[in-house]
């Protein structure tokens, strides 16, 4: 057996099985949308109008009663901060030597393209994670160095876009994430009330709140939950099929249609017990990710580090990110942090 194992070459298959993935459905679906932009300049604003307090000086009247009169503010600037991240890469002389520069019968996989590749899917990975607020249930302030989040625009009572936001004083309401317990001028938040994710339940988290009235079609609300709800859902949607007995049925989907509202299975959400309770209804058409076109998912070249007093044999490069989700009616989606 030993001089067949030193007379014989190993069977090595020349190919790299990738042992990490994940979706990222909400960023694929404002892809597809065309809202994930590119510009720079020193920071994101958006002039938005709006029509808060206008029912306080609406004024019912006869004919010979003195006419009120009164102005109010309709016009505000949220702005957005530019946040950045990097991912590093190295690799060491060592990998130059005996890798990067082998021959292809040596080189069984080229080690540095490999490193660059994982690197970008690793950044797209951590952006997704920043979407949904890197798992936390405190919003990302404006100031903090994280890109901000679904949760950091639909947290009720968090300061967004430099504008303060309370419930209990009716401050910039317009500016809150949706309530669901209705249409009425809420004075405390019922997000984390505890409920559950039905059929039922969906269509009044859109038609009983301020989501409807910002509403424009149906297909513009994805509603975003982790793998545990999805299938609670399609089972409840699955029981309700109905079929001609003898025709084959297709059984399984990754997306459902409830009233028009697609629902959207994000494994990232099935991570953390704290975020499998959480589900997010979205109005696609108030979202945006910008992206700085100064770094754009940048790769920096790689720079000897050697060369430096003191410095080590290896080279280092960096993938640059930087930009800021934003929402610009945080009125028309709806985020509820204890469903089961």
């Amino acid at each position: 057996m030993s001089n067949l194992t030193e007379a014989t070459r190993e069977l090595f298959i020349r190919s790299v099985k990738d042992e990490v993935f994940m979706k990222t459905p909400f960023l694929d679906d404002l892809l597809s949308r065309k809202k994930i932009t590119f510009s720079g300049g020193t920071s994101i604003k958006q002039l938005v109008k709006f029509r808060d307090g206008l029912g306080d000086i609406a004024q019912d009247y006869v004919t010979n009663d003195t006419l009120n009169d009164s102005a109010t503010d309709y016009l505000a600037k949220p702005e957005w901060t530019w946040k950045k991240f990097t991912i590093p890469i190295r690799y060491d002389g060592d990998v130059e030597i005996q890798n990067e520069n082998a021959g292809s019968e040596e080189q069984l996989l080229a080690l540095v393209p490999d490193l660059v590749k994982s690197a970008q899917r690793d950044a797209k990975l951590h952006l997704n994670s920043l979407v949904f607020n890197s798992g936390s249930a405190a919003g990302v302030s404006d100031t903090g160095a994280k890109f901000q989040s679904l949760v950091s625009a639909l947290g009720h009572d968090v300061t967004y876009g430099t504008l303060t936001r309370t419930l209990s004083t009716n401050t910039r309401n317009w500016w809150q994430g949706s309530d669901p317990a209705g249409l009425i001028a809420t004075t405390t938040s019922a997000q984390g009330t505890a409920t559950n994710f039905t059929i039922s339940n969906i269509r009044k988290w859109v038609w009983e709140t301020n989501v409807a009235h910002n509403l424009e079609g149906p297909g513009d609300i994805g509603i975003y939950v982790c793998p545990t709800l999805f299938n609670k859902l399609r089972a409840e949607m699955e029981s309700k099929v109905i079929y001609k007995q003898g025709d084959p049925q297709s059984q399984g989907f990754e997306k459902m249609i409830v009233d028009g509202f697609t629902v959207v299975s994000v494994p990232f959400l099935q991570t953390t017990t704290t975020m499998k309770k959480w589900a997010f209804i979205v109005n696609l058409n108030d979202w945006e990710l910008r992206l700085s076109t100064a770094r754009n998912f940048k790769v920096t070249p790689f720079v000897w580090q050697g060369q430096n007093v003191n410095g080590v044999d290896y080279y280092l490069s960096r993938i640059l990110v930087a930009g800021n989700l934003i929402c610009n009616k945080p009125n028309g989606s709806l985020f509820l942090s204890n469903v089961s």
